[in-house]
Parts: structure tokens; sequence; C-alpha cells
């Protein structure tokens, strides 16, 4: 065989078409149809991958994929059970202390009108002031619209939206961190005595006299001293002494009342007004011998 290069035309033509290039061809067009039909090269290729796939390292674009897909599936799997877990949770709380205490920042719960209406109910009057004004709450609850509550705890409070069932936002509110705080001391003070809470040192009263100066008062200074004086009605037992805090936060100041049914004693916050506080004080600590008493 000549291995020269051809020097004409007709040498490239015989050279082209001489049977060792007609057999090369026939047996590469041969293997092209076999695989294009019975796809064997990529059935041997497959097998060699699996055959070592243990032994090869897990890197590359494919492995990296896997490893994201299945993290994302880890993860909505673990969100979709804190939800219910939350959901469930909010679903059986009595107060919105309880619902807020459930959450994280940055997760948030569904209620529904009527469950949030109940919680409603049982705020401070002060708090609810901050939160929704009844009388903005009657009006919705008079249009109709209001199908839902979603409540969203972030860092710095919580976030409260008020749905239609198309999920349009009738109205967004947001409570503060230091109203929190305050709701949640109100909560952690239910099963205490006033002497356990630090802002009521040296400001502790018998009901007694407590009651006996707020009756001395205009209605309108004991309404903003005491906003919901039924509510003390419902605590059952004796209120024994009650508890006045020198700190304020926003106009509003603590007062405590301390009551005892058998061998239970607990403490029922309020929120006041600063300035009729500072007014029932002055009155409680002029009286003969008005200095702060723990006696009861």
């Amino acid at each position: 065989m000549d291995w020269l290069e051809p020097r004409s035309p007709s040498e490239w033509a015989g050279r082209a078409f001489s049977l060792p290039t007609i057999l090369l061809a026939v047996a590469a067009l041969t293997l092209l149809l076999t695989e294009l039909k019975f796809d064997w090269l990529e059935r041997a290729v497959g097998e060699t991958l699996v055959s070592t796939n243990a032994e090869r390292p897990e890197s590359g674009a494919i492995w990296e994929k896997g490893r994201k897909t299945q993290a994302a599936r880890t993860t909505v799997e673990r969100l979709a059970t804190d939800r219910e877990v939350y959901q469930r949770m909010a679903r059986n709380a009595g107060t919105l202390n309880e619902v807020v205490g459930t959450l994280a920042p940055g997760q948030g719960v569904m209620l529904s009108a009527e469950h949030f209406r109940e919680l409603y109910q049982k705020l401070p009057q002060g708090f609810t002031a901050e939160l929704l004004s009844p009388f903005d709450l009657l009006r919705l609850v008079s249009e109709g619209r209001w199908n839902r509550t979603y409540l969203e705890k972030s860092a710095d409070g919580l976030m409260v939206y008020l749905l239609e069932p198309n999920n349009n936002v009738l109205r967004q509110v947001k409570v503060g961190a230091a109203s929190l705080a305050v709701l949640a001391r109100g909560s952690t003070a239910a099963s205490r005595s006033l002497e356990d809470l630090s802002n009521f040192q040296n400001r502790i009263y018998p009901a007694e006299r407590f009651f006996a100066v707020l009756a001395s008062l205009p209605a309108d200074v004991q309404r903003s001293l005491i906003p919901q004086p039924e509510r003390l009605l419902e605590i059952p037992g004796q209120i024994r002494r009650v508890g006045i805090s020198d700190e304020s936060a926003a106009g509003l100041v603590e007062i405590g009342f301390e009551t005892r049914s058998g061998s239970q004693q607990r403490v029922f916050l309020v929120q006041a007004q600063d300035w009729a506080v500072w007014r029932l004080r002055s009155l409680l600590e002029g009286r003969k011998g008005g200095a702060a008493s723990t006696e009861g």
C-alpha cells in the first residue's frame, strides 16, 4: 500500500473507493445503525458507571444539585410540620400571649376571625387600644368582610393582618416589642405575689384603702385608672392588696391587684394612665398612715 500523499484526483478517487476504505465505512455504518436501534453504547456506559458509582467521589454539578434538592425537600418538610404544630397550638391557645409565645421571629400563624375576637376580649384595655380600637373592630365585624387574621412575629414586635376571604388585607397593625413584654409580664404575674414583682416594691397598699381613695376621685379619673372594672369582678377570691408601679411606658403605668382564693394567690395587672396614677398616689401617700404598706 502506498502511504504517500496522493498527487492527483485519480489517486484520491482510487484510494477513497478501495476495499479497505469501503470495509471500514461499512463497519462504522453498522455500528451506528445498531447503536441507534439497540442503544448498546449508552447501556454499556451506564452499567459501567453504576458498577463504579460507589468508588467515585460525590463531586460535580449533578451531585451538588442532588444535595441541594434533598436539603430543600427536608426544609420544606420541616416547615410544613412546624406550621401544623404552630396552627394546632394557636387553635388551643386561650390568650394572645400564649399564641405569641409559640412563635419565633419570622414565623406566623393563621387564626379565624372568631378566635381572634375571643383573644381580643381577654386583653387589657390599654393593650387593645394599641392593637385595634373596639369601634374599628365592631365596624369590621358589621361589614362582614373580615374572615381571618394572620399573626407574624418579628424581632421588634408582632404584625397583625386582618384578611378578607381572598386574602386582601383589610387592616394591618404592628404591636411593639415593649407592649408584648407588658402582655407577657401580665401572664407571668398570674400565679405570683406582689412582692415577687420588682416594679411594685415599697408601693403596695391594702385594698380597702386603695378603693377608698379611688372612690373619692372623679369618674373620668377612675376610668383612667381602671378602664375595665368589670374585669376585676370576674377574678375569683378577694382583692387583698394593690401594687402601683413607678415605671411608665407610652403614658401607661401598671397596677397589680393581688387576690387570694383558698390557697391560691395571683396578681392581675391593668394598664392605667400615668397622670391619673400620680394623682392617686399623691392621695394615698398624703393620707394619715399613707406610707406604702404590705399588710393585708
